[in-house]
């Protein structure tokens, strides 16, 4: 980014544009360094360590993936030892994801690791500048989310916009989207 701009004077195209282009590059950066075999793995086992047991399908929404893409990272990491499934205590016919005392561990030395990885690649910055960019970043999070929210609020979408279209009516069982099956 260009340091030529007055502070308070809003930033240019240009300067949005390298900013983007910027946190782009941190994170196509963060993804190639990653060693981890499998990220969806991964996520799904620091998912299961924020959010404690649930249920597939709570898993795949909250991962923002397809219940059949978590279904194949739950049997690896069930064919790992990482994760079971449990019954569930309010309804038997389901299943619940548990981590294991080994899937615990697995996470703690991921962290671990990544904190050495962030301990290192900081080493030269002022502390007092890593707080002001850990307190930014926890700004720009926050922002970010909330706009997604927004867009993803009902009538905020394109589609919404869009005048609804007259269907049949039909008698008979609907699915969860409300269609008819």
């Amino acid at each position: 980014m260009s340091g030529d701009q007055r502070p308070g004077e809003p930033l240019s195209d240009e300067e949005y544009s390298e900013l983007g282009k910027t946190i782009g590059m941190l994170f196509r950066g963060i993804m190639r360094a990653r060693k981890e075999p499998e990220g969806g793995q991964i996520a799904a086992l620091m998912m299961l360590s924020k959010c404690g047991p649930v249920r597939s399908s709570d898993l795949a929404k909250e991962l923002f993936l397809d219940q059949s893409t978590v279904s194949r990272h739950v049997a690896h990491l069930e064919a790992d030892g990482l994760v079971e499934k449990v019954a569930d205590a309010s309804d038997r016919r389901a299943t619940q994801l548990h981590l294991t005392e080994l899937g615990r561990k697995n996470v703690q030395d991921y962290w671990q690791k990544r904190i050495e990885a962030m301990r290192e690649g900081f080493e030269h910055w002022d502390p007092e500048e890593l707080r002001t960019l850990s307190r930014l970043m926890v700004r720009y999070v926050e922002d970010f989310s909330a706009i997604i929210s927004k867009h993803n609020e009902p009538g905020n979408s394109p589609a919404a916009s869009t005048p609804p279209t007259k269907t049949p009516t039909t008698n008979g069982p609907t699915t969860e989207d409300g269609t008819h099956e």
